[in-house]
Formats: C-alpha cells, sequence, structure tokens
C-alpha cells in the first residue's frame, strides 16, 4: 500500500514538472503549488523523486548561487530543452531565472574559444540584473532621497 503512495506522490510530482516545461522551479515552488492544491508530499519526498529524475535526465538541476539554492527543469525523456545554447538571466529581485538564446552572446562564446582558449558553459552561465516588471514596478516608485 505503501509504495502506491510514493507512486501517486511521484505522478504528481512528473505531471507538476511537465506543466512547467521550460521553466525553472525551485523545491519551495513545488512546496507551495502541492500546499495550495492540497496534495501532501512531503519536502524530503521532493528532494529524493527529483534527484531520481536528474539521475533519469528527464529533469535538469541548475545550482544559481548560495542565496538562492537550486533549481529544477522539466526536459523530458527526449531532452528537449538540454541543447545547451542557452544562458540565464538572474533578477536580483525577485530572483527569477530566464532563459535566453541571443546571437551577439553565442558570438563572444566563439569569440572567448577561438582568442582566449576557454569554453563557456552556457547552462551554467548567469547574468546579473533586473527583470522588466521588477524594474517598471521601482520606476513608479516615488524618488526617495
Amino acid at each position: 500500500m505503501t509504495s502506491g503512495y510514493k507512486t501517486q506522490q511521484k505522478n504528481e510530482l512528473m505531471s507538476y514538472l511537465e506543466m512547467m516545461k521550460g521553466k525553472h522551479v525551485t523545491v519551495n515552488q513545488i512546496v507551495a503549488h502541492f500546499s495550495k492544491i492540497g496534495v501532501q508530499i512531503g519536502v524530503t519526498t521532493i528532494y529524493r523523486q527529483l534527484n531520481k529524475m536528474v539521475d533519469t535526465g528527464h529533469v535538469k538541476k541548475y545550482f544559481i548561487d548560495e542565496v538562492s539554492g537550486s533549481c529544477f527543469e522539466f526536459v523530458g525523456e527526449n531532452r528537449e530543452n538540454s541543447h545547451g545554447k542557452h544562458f540565464h538571466l538572474k533578477c536580483e529581485i525577485c530572483d527569477k531565472l530566464i532563459h535566453f538564446e541571443c546571437r551577439e552572446i553565442l558570438e563572444l562564446q566563439n569569440h572567448v574559444r577561438a582568442e582566449h582558449d576557454f569554453i563557456i558553459d552556457p547552462v551554467r552561465t548567469i547574468f546579473y540584473g533586473i527583470c522588466k516588471k521588477c524594474f517598471d514596478s521601482r520606476e513608479k516608485l516615488p524618488d526617495q532621497e
């Protein structure tokens, strides 16, 4: 009976990750989602299942920084999103992590390889700044002197 329960939790988690395909999610976001819909899955179970999915290649794990911890991205059996041609933008205000592909950055990557004998790992490369939503909301705030 217990194994069926764990299978149900695994299925619930896999379903959620598939729904979030192409997006990064943290364990806290996963916990919040299941709490919101009234499904009880323990944090330990979530970590265990995510690690198994990372080991099988169905999920990619990104370590962003010491503050944010790790986030996860569902890539499925065919590893559709694992092409490695995208970089990441991280908002320093809301912690949102955004995939982005840019020809100019790829040209920079090629330049660094050709001229400096160094290969940049695009999946682990993160540019820090402020996303449009946070920037726009800061613009609306009155000046503080």
